[in-house]
């Protein structure tokens, strides 16, 4: 390993599409990297190093993985993450990874995540933002809203940064999500959208049934807690009667 902060260990992979899905805003892009490296049936190709990272092995189906990982098939490479990072370790990550696509001229970059809107609507957006005007006007044509001003935190922003400024195809997608849980039906959106761009042909139905099981449990959460608060209100009326 060189004598620097992180060492980004992948094989020479040419003309790569890079999908990153980091941990964020409802996990959104963490679900919908995870599930396309599962439905694509990829393999673990790569890793990160850095004595920064905290000393863990993620075990996944009995064997032990690296925490920051790369899944790939053909020219297609997964990054994910299952632990949160400090900034300054992010921005060395991303400069490495932009390193690599760079020197293999990556086909597109492109990251996965989620829009915190804290309210619930019928229909949820997929907004997202491209390197140039180009690639705002591919967004555009595959039903996404794009972002005009604003901020996009963590490893999507800065990898963003990175790779537009190498002169690399790059893009960001994002999920519209309430945003105080996880969130696989904004993923399958995301996921939708990708699979437009790629022609992955991948069924978000999965996605979509997490995402019920996981409103319907909500749903019950909410009618306890409505039943309870009948409950304590009725014992004041009888107590004041």
């Amino acid at each position: 390993m060189e004598n620097r902060p992180v060492n980004i260990v992948l094989p020479k992979i040419e003309n790569p599409i890079l999908i990153e899905g980091y941990p964020g805003i409802g996990l959104v892009g963490h679900i919908a990297a995870n599930f396309l490296a599962k439905e694509l049936k990829m393999e673990v190709i790569g890793y990160v190093e850095s004595s920064f990272i905290p000393p863990m092995s993620l075990i996944l189906e009995g064997k032990p993985n690296p925490p920051l990982r790369f899944y790939g098939k053909d020219n297609i490479i997964i990054a994910v993450a299952d632990i949160y990072l400090p900034p300054t370790l992010i921005n060395e990550i991303a400069k490495e990874i932009a390193n690599y696509l760079e020197q293999n001229k990556a086909e597109k970059v492109i990251s996965l995540g989620g829009m915190g809107i804290g309210i619930f609507k019928d229909k949820f957006e997929v907004w997202g933002v491209g390197g140039t005007e180009e690639e705002n006007k591919e967004l555009q044509d595959l039903g996404v809203k794009i972002l005009e001003y604003g901020s996009i935190s963590g490893m999507s922003g800065k990898l963003l940064w990175e790779a537009s400024r190498r002169g690399l195809k790059s893009y960001v997608i994002l999920g519209e999500t309430f945003g105080d849980r996880p969130d696989p039906r904004a993923a399958a959106n995301v996921v939708e959208v990708l699979d437009r761009m790629l022609t992955l042909n991948v069924s978000v139905e999965p996605l979509l049934k997490e995402a019920e099981m996981i409103e319907e449990q909500l749903r019950k959460m909410h009618e306890q807690m409505e039943k309870a608060r009948r409950s304590v209100e009725k014992q004041y009326e009888t107590m004041y009667l």
